[in-house]
């Protein structure tokens, strides 16, 4: 059952829970104060998060890496294709796209440095799951829609960005 619910005991305007000093407008925010913020980093310190295996305990960490074998991780993304054979990488990660976009920097076709619309990874022979670095090519995202431009064409990709919007 909710608590009853009271006048404030400040404004008397708004009700409140009755285990509350005040209301919203009334109350006073919490502020920290520097010795708060160094106490804090105090205890922090010396602490150490091992942020790639997910663990922040070392013994754990290392088990963790030693259990991600390269057989397990290729049986683990033959799992993912059967799960999902339309997705778009099956091999380059998101992490792996981004390096390869960092590399190079630029638009492979007309140069752009990706400042105006970002770089995507485009397949040159339009098979997403052929990963090799020859089949790969960094395109802005303007030359990425004109390499599709006879799959799609212009007016359904903005079609279909559309209604993936609104849902």
């Amino acid at each position: 059952m909710p608590w009853k619910k009271v006048p404030c005991p400040v404004c008397g305007k708004n009700l409140i829970d009755k285990r509350s000093k005040a209301c919203l407008h009334c109350s006073v925010p919490y502020k920290r104060t520097q010795n708060h913020r160094q106490h804090l980093s105090d205890i922090q310190k010396g602490r150490k998060h091992h942020w790639k295996s997910g663990s922040n305990r070392q013994e754990v960490a290392q088990k963790i890496r030693e259990w991600w074998t390269p057989e397990r991780k290729e049986a683990k993304r033959q799992e993912m294709l059967l799960r999902n054979p339309e997705a778009l990488y099956h091999g380059l990660s998101c992490k792996g796209a981004k390096r390869l976009r960092d590399a190079l920097g630029h638009c492979e076709h007309c140069g752009h440095d990706g400042s105006e619309s970002h770089l995507d990874v485009h397949h040159r022979n339009g098979n997403k799951k052929d990963q090799s670095l020859d089949n790969l090519i960094v395109l802005c995202h303007r030359c990425h829609m004109f390499q599709h431009r006879h799959e799609i064409g212009w007016e359904k990709y903005h079609e279909r960005i559309r209604l993936l919007k609104n849902s």
